[in-house]
């Protein structure tokens, strides 16, 4: 199978595991498995790093031959094998052939993931050769929950990270340093696709020549640092830090030439507009080590609820951080992964009435409220977000609803509902006070920083470890107003929060809990797939929640 060819298999396989094959697609992938022997073993060495990955983040700990003995992969690998529906049509091969076939390639698929390397082809394919290597790393840890590990080696393809700052060199020289949140795509030696997040590209002096491409605009180096910004919405953004940029907006535009020290951004528009410079809107050097930025692994959990429940809330409920005037009864506790867990914990409650959502939690947290993040990434400097859907006719789990695997929002009308809420609470460390943020749908539209008519609270553990936060968020805002929650209903939610450094801006990791378990996709990206959102169920007054405890 040719380079080219597993590319296009692999991208077929993709949309089959997320999804989004159309019908002709499906078509094409039968054609293909039916076709030969190395597309069948990449398509089984693709599903197993899927299913094992599945696994693991819900706390399975199965091993590959333990997956393959359940037969986990042989009902999902016959599907498109079969030409027409038939609940007693029989695949092509045997059961026990499938398994013979999974366990070696399977065995070599994770050996290949573990070494940070993912398969380009079938048995016999040469591995692609490398693109860059990761030369440094501050709590880095990809989308999958793999810590970042300094001298691995990166092909042509997708990377997600999903915390702390890595540092890449490409094989042509430059030298590339990704702050997470941060989605992007390696083409070759000299250019990279960024589609989500923050990039500084550095050239040694007297090469040129690197490209980034954005989603609505190409830079093109001419020798020099730059930065290159992808936002919530799209809108594509650079930076000169030194020397000179050629940029060109993807509408065909001529392009502009930038020097040190000047900014352009441009949106779906096509348009290139002037963007004032700022020096903080990039990380462009590791920090200092300290003590403290050296030690600890990466942060995340496995999500052990599905569930939240969702009391009435008692009159008279005063924001202040003090949860004594709290209906506690749905509760729930969640920790990330030992050995944090004593350290790093989340313990939060819902209530509701006819006006508002209110929320609660109490995290535990070494560096607490020094969040110090830019807009728009506010949440990687310490944060709590809790996602909800306010929509009955949506129900739960959400169906299909997401974003595809460029993170573009899918084209149902339902993905841009404004009744699908990311509610984003934070401390500002320099003003000293709470703040929120809004937005809308998975496409994250309409967002609303410090909105009117809410009300928050911060208070700070008194050992310095930890925090507690409270809000009251109107149904308004929620654009629910007129049709807020009623007692009985069940609809969708899902928790995270998120970690930093001391410094308040590099994201440490994070946890996610309340997810639908029986939804395949990574949790740790579930704001990007609706299935995964857990379930929320808004309990008549005097109902008492599962939780039933008091938050210390």
């Amino acid at each position: 199978m040719k380079p080219h060819d597993s590319d296009s298999l692999q991208a077929l396989i993709e949309a089959y595991v997320t999804g989004e094959l159309t019908p002709e697609e499906m078509k094409v992938l039968n054609a293909r498995l039916r076709a030969g022997e190395d597309e069948r073993l990449f398509f089984l060495a693709y599903m197993e790093v899927h299913a094992g990955l599945a696994w693991k983040f819900r706390g399975a700990g199965m091993s590959v031959s333990e997956l393959a003995e359940k037969d986990v992969l042989i009902t999902r690998v016959d599907t498109p094998f079969q030409t027409q529906p038939s609940t007693t049509a029989r695949p092509r091969f045997s059961p026990k052939r499938w398994i013979f076939w999974v366990a070696p390639v399977a065995a070599a698929v994770m050996l290949a993931v573990m070494a940070g390397l993912w398969p380009q082809g079938g048995r016999d394919a040469v591995p692609s050769p490398a693109i860059a290597k990761v030369r440094a790393t501050l709590h880095g840890q990809w989308g999958d929950g793999r810590e970042v590990v300094v001298g691995t080696s990166l092909q042509a393809g997708l990377c997600d990270l999903q915390s702390g700052l890595v540092e890449l060199e490409t094989a042509s020289g430059a030298v590339l340093l990704v702050e997470a949140p941060v989605s992007f795509e390696l083409l070759d030696v000299l250019r990279a696709r960024l589609l989500a997040g923050s990039m500084v590209v550095r050239m040694k002096k007297g090469s040129s020549g690197f490209v980034v491409e954005m989603p609505h605009m190409r830079v093109t180096d001419l020798g020099t640092e730059f930065g290159a910004r992808v936002g919530l919405h799209g809108d594509s953004q650079v930076q000169v830090f030194d020397g000179k940029v050629q940029a060109q907006s993807k509408t065909g535009e001529s392009g502009k030439e930038l020097k040190a020290g000047e900014a352009l951004t441009s949106d779906e528009s096509g348009g290139l507009s002037a963007l004032a410079f700022r020096d903080d809107r990039f990380l462009r050097r590791f920090p200092p080590a300290t003590p403290e930025t050296q030690t600890g692994g990466v942060l995340y959990n496995h999500s052990k609820l599905e569930t939240v429940s969702v009391p009435a809330a008692p009159a008279g409920v005063q924001i202040d951080a003090d949860f004594s005037d709290w209906n506690t009864s749905g509760a729930f506790v969640a920790t990330c992964d030992p050995p944090y867990d004593r350290a790093y914990f989340l313990t939060g409650m819902m209530m509701y009435d006819s006006e508002n959502l209110y929320l609660a939690a109490h995290v535990g947290d070494p560096e607490p409220m020094q969040n110090r993040g830019l807009e728009e990434r506010e949440f990687a400097g310490g944060s709590v977000i809790v996602r909800v859907s306010t929509d009955r006719t949506l129900g739960w789990p959400l169906k299909n609803l997401g974003t595809d695997s460029r993170g573009r929002p899918e084209s149902k009308p339902e993905a841009k509902s404004g009744r699908l809420a990311t509610i984003v609470m934070w401390y500002d460390a320099a003003a000293g006070v709470p703040r929120l943020r809004l937005n809308y749908g998975f496409d994250f539209h309409a967002g609303k920083t410090l909105p009117l008519d809410w009300r928050g609270a911060f208070r700070k553990d008194p050992d310095g470890h930890g925090y507690k936060l409270e809000y009251a968020i109107p149904w308004s805002l929620l654009n629910c107003g007129n049709d807020p929650p009623r007692p009985g209903d069940a609809m969708a939610a899902v928790w995270t929060v998120h970690w930093s450094d001391e410094g308040g801006r590099i994201c440490r990791g994070n946890l996610v809990e309340i997810t639908n378990h029986g939804a395949t996709g990574t949790p740790q990206y579930e704001f990007k797939h609706g299935p995964c959102w857990g379930r929320a169920i808004y309990l008549p007054e005097g109902l008492p929640g599962t939780g039933g405890f008091v938050i210390p």
